[in-house]
């Protein structure tokens, strides 16, 4: 079935050939894997990465800071209210002063009670049950922002021990602010609206700052950011420059507790000011809280059109290097040059040498038409296989080299990647050894089964520009329609970098595709009539 003999000549005409192509492969593979695994590829990735959590996070939390806010000072208002009526009421039935304090102090308090369940029943929060005593994750953070913000300053009215909630002086001292203290003292003289506003501003910021910097709300809001590559690492990295032009960290530890603290009292104060121009101007005060509060919680991708943020929100989370590695040149690129190899050498194999006459010689010897094409084919499927494993070592070598803090592609993908090139042109090295087996006419079989894989390589690269591996920004998805008539489309990338297993059943078809192309083309050769 083999000829060593045949074997060797085919090797001596097309060596040089299949040299030149291997070398010229691996020496691309490489100037991409290097250039563009060290390059500013990944920086620019991911600095549009942390644009877009930078400019989210923020939105967020100057949305927060505002409706913590406005809480706050609503919750603040009826415990006044409360307060001041149970007061004055206990004092017209003759109660004692500190008496009276005492049943208002515990009035207003339940008041705030009432205002947290009532909050949390028009928001659609859990309230507390038996079988859930302490209610939904949203009922605590307004349960604690209402009662942790207060922070009552019994001085004058009563015992601290009495059941006042608990103090935070403590841990607010720790945060390098002064302990907010809701005074009372004045409650029953003076126009506490200023007051309640003021506090209301300082201590929401303050709690919104502790809140967000907890080691569990950092882990929810790594766990969101997943679709960016963001690590509770680069999280962490976020930062910016303080007073002595240090980089710190913008959302977490001390350092962010103050930054987050800023940017809730300034997002307060200009959501307050611009309210009071609008209502100014004859708009009322609702309709302009809510436009005013939408406008500031937007980020940069909300103002910009959809489709401009829907392809920055694309990039953002886009495996960059494994795109251009897989899909650009594993799939386009790194074809090209062994498919002429393979379009050349098909021919020069069976139809070449029917063409020049010399199969003749060939077929004068001992030489059976059988062990012909079988020869043949194991050259030509081997001449391919070992440019991919030596493509694949150099792309080993390359991986090796780049920065690995910048790239995602694991060895494992790119064996695989290696793998699926090799089947790929096993399959289409198939019709080109069927075409060459199938006709006489070395321009016959070039022409078939050359065009039809050249066909397929440029259908493949107008399907780039149709597929969902580019941003939508760029992509134009009428071109999407030559995906469907490439045989490289079995070629799955975008399954092997994302780990799932698509990739295999299109392999199998490939498999197949190549072997009934090398069978029938065999059979084809073995039976037909050649002008010897």
């Amino acid at each position: 079935m083999f000829s060593k003999a045949l074997f060797k000549q085919s090797c001596k005409a097309n060596g040089i050939l299949w040299g030149i192509i291997t070398f010229a492969v691996c020496f691309m593979l490489a100037s991409v894997m290097i250039i563009s695994g060290n390059g500013n590829m990944s920086t620019m990735k991911n600095g549009i990465s942390h644009t877009i959590v930078e400019s989210t996070l923020q939105s967020e939390m100057k949305g927060r800071a505002i409706n913590y806010y406005l809480t706050v000072s609503e919750a603040l208002e009826g415990f006044d209210t409360a307060f001041l009526t149970a007061y004055q009421e206990s004092l017209s039935q003759g109660a004692e002063q500190e008496v009276a304090q005492q049943n208002a102090l515990g009035a207003g308090l339940g008041a705030l009670n009432d205002f947290v369940n009532k909050k949390a029943t028009e928001s659609g929060f859990a309230l507390p049950t038996e079988e859930n005593p302490t209610g939904s994750v949203e009922y605590q953070e307004l349960q604690g922002l209402v009662f942790e913000v207060i922070n009552i300053n019994p001085t004058g009215l009563m015992n601290p021990d009495s059941g006042v909630p608990a103090n935070f002086d403590a841990l607010y001292e720790s945060w390098g602010f002064a302990a907010p203290r809701y005074d009372l003292a004045n409650i029953v003289d003076a126009n506490r609206e200023e007051y309640r506003l003021e506090y209301s501003q300082k201590n929401s910021s303050i709690f919104l700052a502790g809140n967000m910097t907890s080691d569990t709300n950092i882990d929810n809001i790594v766990k969101t950011l997943e679709n960016f590559d963001i690590s509770r690492e680069d999280y962490i990295n976020l930062t910016y420059k303080d007073e002595s032009g240090d980089d710190v960290s913008m959302f977490t530890g001390e350092t962010g507790i103050k930054y987050i603290n800023s940017l809730a009292n300034t997002a307060i104060v200009t959501f307050n000011a611009r309210v009071a121009y609008e209502v100014a101007n004859g708009k009322e005060y609702e309709v302009a809280a809510k436009e005013i509060l939408g406008d500031m919680s937007a980020s940069f991708l909300t103002n910009l059109p959809e489709d401009v943020s829907n392809a920055l929100m694309e990039l953002g989370g886009m495996d960059l290097y494994g795109m251009i590695v897989g899909s650009m040149f594993y799939k386009m690129a790194g074809l090209l040059l062994p498919i002429i190899y393979m379009i050349m050498c098909a021919n020069n194999l069976i139809a070449g040498q029917v063409d020049s006459g010399s199969m003749a010689y060939v077929l004068s010897t001992s030489t059976k038409r059988k062990q012909v094409v079988f020869t043949q084919a194991v050259f030509l499927i081997g001449s391919l296989f070992v440019m991919f494993c030596l493509a694949t070592v150099t792309s080993f070598i390359c991986l090796a080299c780049v920065d690995g803090a910048m790239v995602t592609l694991t060895f494992g993908q790119l064996a695989l990647l290696n793998l699926g090139a090799f089947l790929t042109l096993f399959a289409m090295s198939g019709i080109c050894f069927f075409a060459s087996c199938f006709f006489n006419r070395g321009k016959h079989s070039m022409s078939v089964g050359g065009g039809l894989n050249m066909f397929f390589l440029v259908a493949t690269m107008l399907g780039l520009f149709g597929s969902s591996v580019l941003p939508s920004v760029v992509r134009l998805k009428a071109l999407n329609f030559f995906n469907y008539v490439s045989l490289i489309s079995l070629f799955d990338v975008t399954s092997i970098l994302s780990g799932t297993l698509t990739f295999l059943w299109k392999w199998a078809i490939l498999i197949v595709v190549g072997v009934v192309f090398y069978v029938v083309g065999s059979i084809k050769f073995k039976k037909k009539d050649l002008p010897l």
